[in-house]
């Protein structure tokens, strides 16, 4: 496979770029390097990386079932300044179109078509859902920049939210190549049609420990921070980075502070990771159990606090 041209073609000018060669054994292994390594990356959003991490397997998983041949190459590359993850992986197999073909129902079907239909819902060559494209093409809808897919001698582009193929030359397999933004909150479960669980399957693999099973509660305390004072829904990191500023000179003057999220309905994951977790870098876990409690949390607020916290944990234990 000519990785050379990959770089030189997507990764033009980008510094610390990640390749990886996988097949069917190592295929697993590299695809939780890669999201391991993102993870620990606190700019890029988690429910992008929870709607990322579906359809990413599901590509390099396409390698294996779809291609006919045993290698494929998966590079990476994560631009915290502009907020920007792009993700490549390619194979040298038998492309689209003759893929699509063993299906009886496309075997006529022309390259061009080929590239169109396959990121359909259900469009397979019978050996797989049909699935994985039009879930990545969904997840372009949300936060999508440039979405290419390149087989044989036609290249698909989609782009605000519309295909279309050109004539562009010859890659023997298919190359598929997303650039996503990562700064933008989005629903993962939506980006599957809530047919699976994307968020529960991200946070089981990559941010569970047994650090932190549960927030703590306890009714003991010296001082009451009412989140409610400040508004019912916290969706951003500006805020949370401003009200984080506020509860840590009360944790440095010794108190020990309730964080009252009674009568609060959203809590983000980049609010709480902003707000609540990024403690952990001037608070070690232990000592932060001593000084913070947790009261009023509904359940989905709980859920975003736990997983930022545990976010940070897992990869300081790295």
């Amino acid at each position: 496979m000519n990785v050379s041209f990959l770089l030189r073609q997507y990764f033009q000018d980008s510094e610390n770029v990640s390749i990886d060669v996988f097949d069917a054994q190592t295929l697993n292994d590299v695809y939780k390097q890669v999201l391991q390594t993102m993870t620990a990356h606190f700019e890029i959003e988690v429910s992008v990386l929870q709607a990322m991490s579906y359809c990413f397997y599901e590509i390099l998983d396409n390698v294996h079932i779809h291609s006919g041949k045993p290698l494929g190459t998966a590079i990476t590359h994560f631009d915290a300044q502009k907020d920007v993850l792009r993700v490549l992986v390619a194979d040298d197999g038998m492309g689209i179109q003759a893929s699509l073909a063993e299906n009886e129902k496309y075997r006529n079907i022309s390259e061009e078509d080929a590239l169109l239909m396959c990121i359909q819902d259900t469009v397979t060559d019978g050996k797989g859902m049909g699935f994985g494209l039009y879930a990545t093409s969904r997840l372009m809808k949300n936060i999508g920049i440039s979405f290419i897919l390149h087989s044989g001698n036609h290249k698909l582009i989609y782009k605000d939210g519309a295909a279309k193929t050109i004539n562009n030359g010859f890659w023997q397999g298919t190359i598929v190549y997303m650039e996503i933004t990562t700064s933008q909150e989005i629903d993962p479960n939506e980006v599957v049609e809530h047919r699976t669980k994307a968020d529960e399957q991200y946070n089981e693999a990559f941010v569970e420990t047994d650090i932190l099973d549960e927030l703590w509660y306890r009714e003991e305390s010296t001082f009451n921070f009412k989140f409610l004072d400040f508004g019912t829904d916290f969706g951003t990191r500006d805020m949370g980075a401003k009200i984080r500023e506020q509860i840590r000179p009360l944790i440095n003057e010794g108190e020990v502070v309730t964080l009252d999220f009674t009568g609060v309905n959203v809590v983000s994951n980049s609010f709480a990771d902003e707000c609540i977790a990024k403690l952990l870098i001037d608070f070690p876990l232990a000592s932060l159990k001593e000084k913070i409690l947790f009261k009023g949390l509904n359940d989905m607020a709980e859920r975003s606090i736990l997983v930022a916290l545990q976010r940070r944990i897992k990869t300081q234990k790295h």
